[in-house]
């Protein structure tokens, strides 16, 4: 059995951040040592990994349909596009419709075969409940769930943990609230009340994310001792200390 472990990052609203945590979060885990890191982007349609990175999208999971029903792990590292050493990236399709292309049986067989080859893999989701979402949820041994400290968003987060609980072991799950900012007027007892479950780290609200984000470099790379770099960072060590595994089975009664 593979020791590769699976962070599938999520959000159930647009504009949460979710893909700019993705990233970061797989810079950070690069960064620790020797562990291989794969970043995925399974927002098939609207993929912004490539555009966030900086990198130019030579290939991508379409490359992938030759193999599909045979798909091995030295093909799937042969689909990457690397990012820095020790990080690879698997890019969402940039062609009109190539979306519709990938049978969602490939997503499934691709999770796993990317487990035996990197120790980490990093999935970034589009904002829906899709098949290929829970795909990625359903292959998780850990479940990240993005929110920003808006009334709106903490709501939608609190929706989606009502759903999650019934389908997954809540164990193996952190939750993360970016940009979070103590002059939004919601205060501690606003954001328990509102989601009702325990904040796993909160990303302070810098205008240097949304500039590292424009020149296609991750805040962690260009400042690592930012104060994001350093919570992103501490969220990753809690990460590879964490052994919990998520499965598709509701709660024991």
């Amino acid at each position: 059995m593979s020791d590769g472990r699976i962070i599938t990052v999520f959000a159930a609203k647009d504009g949460s951040g979710k893909t700019t945590v993705a990233t970061n979060l797989a810079v950070a885990l690069s960064s620790l040592g020797t562990r291989r890191v794969c970043l995925v982007d399974l927002d098939l349609q609207f993929g912004d990994v490539a555009c966030i990175l900086g990198l130019r999208p030579a290939r991508s999971l379409c490359d992938a349909l030759p193999w599909a029903g045979r798909l091995t792990s030295e093909q799937a590292v042969g689909l990457m596009t690397p990012f820095r050493p020790g990080l690879d990236c698997l890019l969402a399709p940039t062609g009109p419709g190539n979306a519709m292309q990938i049978p969602q049986t490939l997503i499934d067989e691709l999770l796993p075969v990317l487990r035996d080859a990197y120790d980490y893999v990093v999935v970034d989701t589009p904002a829906q409940f899709n098949a290929s979402v829970l795909a990625a949820l359903d292959a998780a041994d850990h479940q990240v769930l993005v929110a920003t400290s808006e009334r709106p968003s903490l709501k939608n987060l609190r929706l989606t943990l009502d759903v999650l609980d019934l389908l997954y072991d809540a164990s193996a799950r952190s939750v993360v609230v970016n940009r979070s900012d103590r002059r939004a007027d919601l205060t501690a007892a606003d954001v328990d009340q509102l989601v009702r479950t325990p904040i796993t780290v909160q990303l302070p609200n810098w205008t240097d994310v949304p500039a590292s984000i424009n020149r296609g470099e991750p805040i962690t790379v260009g400042y690592p001792d930012h104060p994001v770099s350093q919570a992103v960072r501490e969220f990753a060590d809690v990460l590879v200390a964490s052994d919990g595994r998520c499965s598709r089975d509701p709660p024991s009664a």
